[in-house]
């Protein structure tokens, strides 16, 4: 699949209603790709919606304390900002982090950062700092936890566009990620068509059911007028 075509079913994507809800309904009748909650992995802001390719990074925390791992050198600088470099604009981090989330990853500066690359979003399991001032930044983040304490000097790189683990689910770069106020969902890279098959379908459905509801008088009323019309597969 081109980035031309790609682009094109994220944009379609895009106009979906509820994207995440209708993603996690077409994953569960293709049987593939995850969905993670937002009781899990919370919005920083309410009211963000992203569609997106993942580039992934991956953190090890270090054994040493911070005192001595600063004097050796060790994590005094994180990934970050390479993974930054090697995105492109609309590229979704996904940041896979060592547990328990106690330990900020991502801070104010690394949301600019992601900003001026052009990513779509953050994506982190694990824990993030300057809360209010990435949300006021206007960058989408979803993380699992917030923290005070650095990362710096904790934590060491261990990869960047490898695969990872997001809540335990399998992230691949280039899966796409859709995550809104209900939770991130991870598509497979070759589910993308599919998935947006479904979802475009299934909101269309769903606006037509929605309006029957909204002129009806009666609960009589609606179904009357369900059953003078098809079943669907989308029909609840």
């Amino acid at each position: 699949m081109s980035r031309t075509e790609r682009g094109c079913l994220l944009a379609s994507l895009a106009t979906v209603t509820d994207v995440s809800s209708a993603v996690a309904d077409a994953l569960d009748h293709l049987g593939c790709g995850a969905a993670i909650g937002a009781g899990i992995l919370p919005p920083l802001r309410r009211g963000q919606r992203i569609c997106g390719p993942a580039v992934t990074l991956r953190y090890r925390r270090l054994a040493g304390a911070v005192a001595d791992n600063r004097v050796e050198g060790l994590g005094a600088r994180l990934g970050d900002r390479d993974l930054y470099t090697s995105a492109r604009p609309g590229d979704v981090a996904v940041f896979d982090c060592p547990g328990p989330a106690d330990t900020a990853v991502m801070g104010a500066i690394s949301a600019h950062w992601a900003q001026l690359a052009g990513l779509a979003g953050c994506i982190v399991d694990g824990a993030v700092r300057d809360s209010v001032s990435i949300a006021d930044s206007g960058l989408p983040v979803w993380s699992t936890g917030r923290a005070p304490q650095a990362a710096r000097f904790r934590f060491v790189t261990e990869s960047i566009g490898e695969p990872v683990r997001l809540s335990g689910h399998l992230v691949h770069p280039g899966d796409i990620v859709v995550a809104d106020d209900d939770g991130v969902c991870i598509v497979p890279a070759d589910a993308l068509p599919e998935v947006v098959q479904i979802c475009i379908e299934a909101d269309r459905i769903e606006h037509e059911l929605l309006s029957l509801l909204q002129r009806s008088d009666s609960i009589d009323d609606v179904m009357h007028a369900m059953r003078q019309r098809p079943m669907t597969v989308f029909d609840r």
